[in-house]
């Protein structure tokens, strides 16, 4: 869980969890923070404005039973306020109330008890995708490539789909992905092989490579070629490929400046 210190405004993977119970918080903050998102956490309706003002995050998670305010008031100033009224909330109460939920500006409306699975789908559906981004995926087993386009394919992002570097060295020069998705558990993938030709060639020298692996790499190897360009995102055993993925591939491209609202 992100702290306060150290988090800049207007934060793209960012979710506020409005919640005042400690275990719901920390349990919803567990989901999120395992699906890649940094998590700020208000346990009071007044403390909901000031970070959602100060922090901007990417969405709201409100309790509707809060200890100072009504959630509905909540809902209400956040939708009035000119710094916070695009930011989608997501209403998570033991309360069914959907149609006023809806009728104040929530994006989506969940009740009590909530999965992870109920979670991460209704955040992914409130926040705006905006501009279609085109994404390349390298692997060299066809039906893993193929499961990763389909999880990407359903986001409404563009996929192009590479089977091996050589063939992803390729068209990267020629269809100008936004991003390059690499899975490095794929066997006979020479990755920093294929760092070099793209670090090499103009056209394709400041695409941001996503790199998929099992294991943490050394300070040693992490300045290897492409350094700067490169995010390693790190898969758990019994993991969920789909929310790490998603959340990484929103995170990088805010980072490189392809963010979903130009």
């Amino acid at each position: 869980m992100a702290s306060n210190d150290d988090m800049g405004t207007g934060n793209s993977n960012t979710i506020l969890v409005v919640e005042d119970n400690p275990q719901a918080a920390k349990l919803m903050s567990l989901y999120l923070v395992k699906a890649g998102y940094q998590v700020l956490i208000a346990q009071s309706g007044a403390e909901a404005l000031l970070l959602a003002a100060q922090y901007q995050p990417m969405a709201i998670t409100l309790d509707l039973l809060l200890p100072d305010m009504d959630g509905w008031q909540v809902l209400s100033e956040l939708k009035a306020m000119p710094r916070t009224r695009s930011i989608p909330v997501v209403i998570v109460s033991v309360l069914d109330r959907q149609v006023l939920g809806f009728r104040l500006g929530a994006s989506d409306y969940l009740v009590k008890p909530v999965d992870r699975t109920e979670l991460l789908h209704a955040l992914r559906r409130s926040i705006p995708r905006g501009v279609s981004h085109k994404v390349m995926v390298v692997h060299t087993d066809p039906d893993e490539l193929s499961l990763l386009a389909m999880i990407l394919a359903q986001e409404n992002y563009e996929v192009i789909q590479a089977l091996g570097p050589e063939e992803a060295a390729n068209l990267a020069k020629c269809a100008q992905p936004d991003l390059v998705v690499i899975n490095l558990m794929a066997g006979g993938m020479d990755f920093f092989g294929l760092l070099e030709v793209l670090k090499a060639a103009p056209e394709t020298a400041h695409i941001p490579v996503l790199a998929l692996t099992t294991r943490v790499f050394a300070a040693t190897e992490e300045q290897a070629p492409g350094e700067g360009r490169i995010e390693f995102v790190l898969l758990r055993e019994n993991e969920m490929i789909e929310e790490r993925l998603l959340a990484a591939i929103t995170m990088l491209l805010k980072r490189a400046g392809i963010s979903s609202d130009e």
